[in-house]
C-alpha cells in the first residue's frame, strides 16, 4: 500500500506539470470555468471528509466503514455501471479530500476503459501497468495489476497538494 501511494505520489508531482489547459472537461462548457477539482461520478473532489461522505451518500452510495488509523473511509456503489467499493482519503488535520481509490468487482477491463475515456476524455498516457488521463485539476488512472480486477485512483490536484503539505 505504501509503494502504491508513493507511486501514485511520484507520478502525481511529475505529470502535473505536463497537464494541459485544455485537457477534455468532465462537465459541460459552460460550467467547465467553475470546476476547480476533478470529478468523480460528477462530483468534485473536495472539501473535508464528512461533507464528501455527505454528498456521495446523497448520490447512493453507502457508507461501509471508517478507517481512522488509514484516514480514509469506504463506500459501496456503482461506478461506471458496476458494482465497486470506493476509498475516499483525507489529509490528517484538515480532513480534506484528496484521493478516491475504485475497486470495481469483475468488471471488462475494455468496458471499464470506454466508459472513461467518455468521462475524462483521451487517454494521455498508457503503459503496461495501466492507463492514466491527465487533467488541469488532477489526475486519473486506472491500474490492471496481473490476475486482479483493475483499481482506479482519481486524485484531486489541490487536495493532493494539501496531503503534501501536511506530510512534509
Amino acid at each position: 500500500m505504501k509503494t502504491l501511494f508513493l507511486f501514485l505520489t511520484l507520478l502525481l508531482s511529475a505529470t502535473t506539470s505536463r497537464a494541459q489547459a485544455d485537457a477534455p472537461a468532465v462537465v459541460s462548457a459552460a460550467d467547465t470555468a467553475a470546476v476547480t477539482h476533478v470529478l468523480f461520478e460528477g462530483i468534485e473532489v473536495k472539501g473535508d471528509i464528512y461533507e464528501f461522505s455527505g454528498v456521495l451518500q446523497k448520490h447512493g452510495f453507502k457508507l461501509e466503514k471508517r478507517l481512522g488509523n488509514e484516514l480514509s473511509y469506504i463506500f459501496k456503489g456503482t461506478v461506471c455501471g458496476h458494482s465497486s467499493y470506493v476509498q475516499v482519503s483525507y489529509t490528517k488535520r484538515t480532513r480534506t479530500v484528496w484521493r478516491v481509490i475504485v475497486e470495481p468487482k469483475h468488471v471488462s477491463l475494455n468496458d471499464y476503459v470506454d466508459s472513461l475515456q467518455v468521462r475524462y476524455g483521451e487517454i494521455t498516457d498508457e503503459t503496461e501497468r495501466g492507463y492514466q488521463w491527465m487533467l488541469p485539476t488532477g489526475a486519473v488512472m486506472l491500474f490492471t495489476p496481473s490476475g486482479y480486477d483493475p483499481k482506479l485512483v482519481i486524485m484531486d490536484g489541490i487536495g493532493a497538494e494539501a496531503y503534501k503539505d501536511e506530510n512534509n
